[in-house]
């Protein structure tokens, strides 16, 4: 049965208890660790994909459209639009695939595929 909650309860009285349950954050550190290792590769993918098709950042900017600031940031940033990752992709000449995963199914997918719905 679910309860019905006629106002919404203080955030920090939320997040106190949250952190009351056992074993929450036994894994933070790692989690957090994780997180930070994926953005380090993301940034560091980014640019090496560029390096592999032999582009300036220049040259992709001038491809996307942008200047050239906007592709330094771009291949630092930690998070973006799939629509974003698509044009930066289409300005180098690289395809993705992304593999989605539920359980032991799996299935494979062009990232083209994925934004052309949108």
């Amino acid at each position: 049965m679910t309860e019905k909650h006629d106002q919404f309860a203080p955030a920090d009285d939320v997040f106190e208890a949250l952190e009351s349950i056992p074993g929450l954050n036994d894994d933070r550190t790692e989690r957090e660790a994780a997180r930070e290792q994926m953005e380090r590769e993301h940034a560091i993918g980014l640019a090496t994909i560029r390096q592999v098709a032999a582009l300036t950042q220049a040259e992709v900017a001038r491809k996307m459209g942008v200047r050239q600031t906007s592709i330094s940031r771009l291949e630092a940033r930690p998070d973006m639009l799939l629509s974003t990752l698509k044009a930066y992709f289409d300005a180098v000449g690289a395809e993705a695939i992304v593999t989605i995963r539920i359980g032991n199914v799996e299935h494979k997918v062009a990232l083209d595929e994925i934004v052309g719905r949108a």
